[in-house]
């Protein structure tokens, strides 16, 4: 009886944790804004809008430069009206294991504004360019391949190689807010 009972249990929490965490990636996960995949967030703080920008100006300088990143221009670093705006090309990885390496070259444009107690971060423009090394790859952007359109079958299941780009998109946003957040709240 022991036996059924805890293997009940762990069969419901197993399923309870694979919900949680397929729901960050379900229906709706990817917002589209006038035809574009525009990711956005914000970021409360209790820093003046100066001190959180020449906070985020020196992570962004660091955080956005080799070898973290292949390439990247900054497009606005407007210091008097705390903005700052990027592209960038960075490799995002898949698989990393003994003779597999599975990624993605991803190139995107972030914008940076900084507020009284808030600071609000844009990713979008988003491209990947998809095995490089076989006879040039395959270039795609986010809004032909991640969107809830394009990332899910008939039935609502997430489909395969969709899903490990929309995966690693949303996860990639994810790092570069908690990489602000620690910024401007420590």
């Amino acid at each position: 009886m022991k036996r059924i009972f805890l293997t009940l249990c762990l069969g419901i929490s197993l399923m309870t944790g694979w919900a949680q965490v397929e729901a960050k990636y379900g229906v709706g996960s990817v917002p589209v804004t006038n035809g574009r995949v525009m990711f956005q967030d914000t970021i409360t703080t209790v820093l003046s809008k100066e001190v959180a920008y020449e906070k985020i100006s020196a992570w962004a300088k660091t955080r956005f430069n080799k070898p973290n990143v292949i390439i990247s221009k900054f497009i606005t670093d407007d210091a008097q009206n705390q903005q700052l705006s990027l592209t960038a090309e960075e490799y995002m990885v898949f698989t990393n294991k003994f003779f597999v390496l599975d990624r993605t070259r991803i190139n995107y444009w972030i914008e940076i504004q900084c507020h009284e107690n808030f600071t609000t971060l844009k990713l979008t423009r988003i491209n990947y360019w998809y095995e490089e090394e076989r006879e040039g790859g395959l270039k795609f952007s986010a809004e032909e391949f991640i969107t809830d359109e394009n990332a899910f079958n008939k039935k609502g299941k997430l489909l395969k190689e969709q899903g490990k780009f929309r995966k690693g998109t949303i996860d990639f946003f994810d790092r570069c807010v908690a990489e602000m957040t620690k910024v401007l709240n420590d």
